[in-house]
C-alpha cells in the first residue's frame, strides 16, 4: 500500500506549497490535495505551475478533496446560485485532475451540518434516489477529465449515508465504472463506535478507490465529532482490524492520513507532517502492508 498524506491535517497551519515540500521530504508516496487550499493557491501560481511540481517530484498527486453534496443538486427544487458554485468547485477539481495527474475526488453525502441541530432528518428512500441521481450526472461530466469519484461513509447521525451496506447500494444502482468508494476508519467507527469492519469483504473491492486511516478520542458518543480524529497509535478505533480487512479483501491502493485536529493546527506544519508520516508508515508495516 501507499502512504498518503491528507492536507486536513495542517490546513490551518500550512499551504499547498509547504505541504508539497514537507510530504515529499517527510516520505510520503502521495497527496491529497483540498479544494480550499488549492483555490488559496491559485492566487498567486497556476495549475500549471502545480502540473509541473509533480512532474519533477516523486511525489504522487491522489483524490481532491471534497464536494460536499445536497439533497435538491441539480434538481428542480434546486437553488441557481447554490448550484453554480459547487458545479464550479466540482468542475476546478476535475480541471486539477486534469491537469496533475490524478484520477480521483471525495464526494461526501448529505450532512446536517450544524453540531447542535440533532440528526439528519431526511428520508433513507430520499437519500438513495437523490445520491443516485446526483452521482450519475457528475459520474458523466467527470469522464471527460477521466477523473473517478470516492462516495464516502459518514457514520455520525448528522450523515445521511452512515454505514457501508447504504453506500454499497447507492454505488451499485448508480452503476458506472467511475463511481467507487473512499473508506474512512474513523467515519466508519463514528456509526455507533462501531469497530467491526468486516463488511468491508463484502463490496467488490475494485470500487475500494481510495482509504482514510486515523484513529479517535476515545469519548462518549455525544462526543465523537470530526475533531476527535487523531494518528494512529493511540485512540480508540481498531486501524489495525480496519488495515487487516482491507488487506484481506485485496485492496493495495494508497492509504491516506487525514484528521481535522485543531490541537495539530497549532503546531507548526513540519511537526504535523512528520508526526503523520511516522505514525501511519509504523501502522502499515505493523499489518504488513507495506
Amino acid at each position: 500500500m501507499l502512504v498518503s498524506y491528507n492536507e486536513a491535517c495542517a490546513k490551518d497551519c500550512s499551504t499547498l506549497e509547504k505541504d508539497l515540500e514537507l510530504c515529499e521530504k517527510a516520505g510520503f508516496d502521495c497527496i491529497e490535495i483540498r479544494l480550499d487550499m488549492l483555490k488559496e493557491y491559485l492566487k498567486t501560481h497556476t495549475l500549471a505551475e502545480l502540473a509541473v511540481f509533480f512532474k519533477n517530484s516523486r511525489l504522487r498527486p491522489h483524490a481532491l478533496n471534497a464536494v460536499y453534496l445536497y439533497p435538491e443538486f441539480l434538481s428542480e427544487q434546486d437553488d441557481k446560485e447554490k448550484q453554480s458554485s459547487l458545479m464550479d468547485e466540482f468542475l476546478l477539481g476535475c480541471e486539477a485532475c486534469q491537469a496533475i495527474g490524478s484520477r480521483y475526488m471525495i464526494i461526501v453525502p448529505f450532512l446536517q451540518k450544524d453540531p447542535a441541530g440533532g440528526p439528519y432528518a431526511g428520508k433513507k428512500e430520499d437519500t438513495f434516489r437523490s445520491s443516485v441521481r446526483i452521482l450519475k450526472e457528475l459520474s458523466e461530466r467527470a469522464q471527460a477529465y477521466e477523473v473517478n469519484l470516492c462516495f464516502e461513509i459518514v457514520g455520525f447521525d448528522r450523515s445521511s449515508v452512515r454505514s457501508i451496506k447504504e453506500a454499497d447500494e447507492i454505488v451499485k444502482a448508480v452503476e458506472r465504472e467511475n463511481v467507487g468508494f473512499v473508506l474512512d476508519s474513523y467515519n466508519l467507527y463514528l456509526n455507533g463506535g462501531n469497530n467491526d469492519f468486516s463488511d468491508i469483504r463484502k463490496i467488490q473491492p475494485e470500487k475500494i478507490f481510495a482509504v482514510h486511516l486515523m484513529s479517535g478520542d476515545d469519548v462518549p458518543a455525544q462526543e465523537r465529532g470530526q475533531d476527535k480524529r487523531c494518528f494512529c497509535g493511540q485512540g480508540a478505533v481498531d486501524t489495525d482490524g480496519f488495515l487487516k480487512e482491507l488487506k484481506a479483501c485485496g485492496y493495495n491502493g494508497m492509504v491516506s492520513v487525514e484528521t481535522f485536529r485543531p490541537e495539530y493546527w497549532q503546531k507548526s506544519p513540519e511537526w504535523v507532517i512528520e508526526q503523520a508520516y511516522k505514525t501511519t508508515y509504523v501502522a502499515l508495516k505493523k499489518n504488513g502492508c507495506i
